[in-house]
């Protein structure tokens, strides 16, 4: 998607208008993307009158790193709009900034940025009390600039959990900070601050920092906010000198522009169609009608595949699948997990073995991967879990095992969510979530031998 980002200016009196107006946008996902332009004719106090539109696919940019062309309006007798569109990519090398400074020097444009600064913030711990008779309702805010953004509200709790992600756009990280305040939502008292002069996160390797405990300003001395940064230059992209466009000749340029920004409907459903073929083709998988114990993700028109208990344990396991379902009914990959159930030490065990095709939605960007637990409905941090992240792999392995004290009949009324983050997904759209899946633990396969099992995860599901 591309972060929703709208702007405009006005020229008072004239048909001929010239002006310089420059903004940059964030986008997360290459594809099917657009920039919208709609010329108007301000009325005050009446409806502004359309004089024009004008479209550009933002894919036609990142293929040729530049677009400088004339438009001709649409929805308009005649006219004619100017463009100049760049496309920045993201570089962790800080000997760049230098040269991203000097572009907005020559512009003269103060408001232009050189980096893009990601925010992850995950938790908080030990917050002061607002109020003596009851724990906080605490929200984070977070700022760069003039750019605020907000987590949600946890209710009564002094070290929240929040797992939200944030970016910035920075016009100049050697002088600017990220502030951040928590707050109590019911007093609207500020219980935590704390701020980060971007400029420290040069030096740090790949100008990162990852799960760093921060001490809170203005709260208890125990308080502490655990989030990660991540520091990005934008650097101009690679221009394809066969196909560059210049501004010199209006009329060269229109056919070219128009053309290739306008989708015909034909061509659009002939695309989605090509998807949902190749979709259909890679989650052709269906459960073991006997033996299958999780069937969420099940194709009913799929041929089964075998199960065996494995040598040596007593879990019902099935065998991983052909290289053509292995992606999973959603394509967001399948995750391999044991479940068991000891009724005599009412102790649940769960063991996140492996994850096989992560999606890669960014080929320059390859997911960081970790898994998270937490028992429903619950979902409190008390029963979060949470593995090793792995850098920079589609099909991590972990071999991790967690342990739950758990009651017989509480598991009866209790899920298994299973979530797998990438600590780079906050990039994509303010979501670090790449899939999920919810386990029903009432199953008696898993009080008695446990299971072994592929599963497919799905796309992000709301709490309730």
């Amino acid at each position: 998607m591309c972060e929703p980002n709208s702007s405009k200016t006005f020229i008072n009196h004239t048909t001929k208008t010239t002006t310089t107006y420059i903004k940059k946008a964030k986008i997360f996902v290459e594809l099917g993307q657009s920039l919208d332009i709609t010329i108007l004719d301000m009325d005050n106090g009446k409806d502004d009158e359309k004089l024009g539109r004008a479209t550009i696919e933002i894919f036609n940019v990142i293929k040729r790193g530049i677009v400088d062309t004339w438009l001709t309006l649409e929805d308009a007798k005649h006219g004619l709009l100017h463009v100049r569109m760049q496309w920045y990519k993201l570089t962790a090398d800080p000997n760049d900034l230098q040269a991203a400074l000097l572009e907005t020097q020559q512009l003269r444009v103060t408001s232009m940025s050189t980096a893009l600064l990601t925010v992850f913030i995950d938790s908080a711990k030990n917050l002061k009390q607002a109020r003596t008779s009851s724990k906080p309702d605490p929200y984070l805010i977070a700022m760069v600039g003039k750019h605020k953004e907000q987590t949600a509200m946890i209710m009564r709790d002094d070290s929240p959990v929040w797992e939200q992600g944030f970016t910035f756009l920075v016009s100049n990280p050697e002088n600017e900070s990220l502030q951040i305040r928590i707050m109590d939502q019911k007093t609207n008292n500020e219980i935590g601050q704390y701020t980060y002069p971007l400029n420290l996160l040069l030096p740090k390797k790949n100008m990162e920092l990852v799960s760093q405990p921060f001490q809170l300003q203005k709260s208890g001395p125990e308080s502490k906010l655990i989030m990660s940064l991540s520091l990005r230059i934008l650097k101009p992209a690679e221009v394809l000198e066969e196909t560059e466009q210049t501004a010199s000749s209006p009329e060269s340029s229109i056919a070219l522009t128009r053309s290739s920004s306008l989708k015909t409907p034909t061509q659009e459903s002939a695309s989605n169609k090509d998807l949902q073929l190749q979709t259909s083709r890679i989650s052709i998988e269906s459960p073991i009608a006997e033996e299958q114990i999780i069937t969420m993700n099940s194709s009913p028109a799929a041929t089964p595949y075998s199960a065996a208990l494995e040598t040596g344990e007593a879990v019902l396991t099935h065998r991983m699948p052909d290289l053509t379902s292995s992606t999973g009914e959603y394509g967001l990959g399948r995750i391999q997990l044991s479940i068991r159930y000891s009724v005599q030490r009412q102790k649940l065990t769960v063991t996140v073995h492996k994850i096989m095709y992560l999606p890669l939605r960014d080929p320059s960007s390859i997911p960081d991967p970790y898994v998270k637990l937490y028992l429903l409905p619950a979902r409190n941090k008390e029963s979060k879990r949470k593995t090793m992240v792995i850098k920079d792999n589609c099909n991590p392995v972990y071999e991790a095992t967690f342990e739950y004290l758990i009651s017989t009949a509480e598991l009866a009324q209790t899920e298994l969510e299973v979530t797998v983050c990438s600590q780079k997904g906050f990039l994509y759209g303010g979501s670090p979530i790449m899939g999920m899946l919810k386990i029903p633990l009432n199953e008696p396969e898993i009080s008695s031998n446990g299971i072994n099992s592929w599963m497919d995860l799905q796309p992000e599901m709301k709490h309730d």
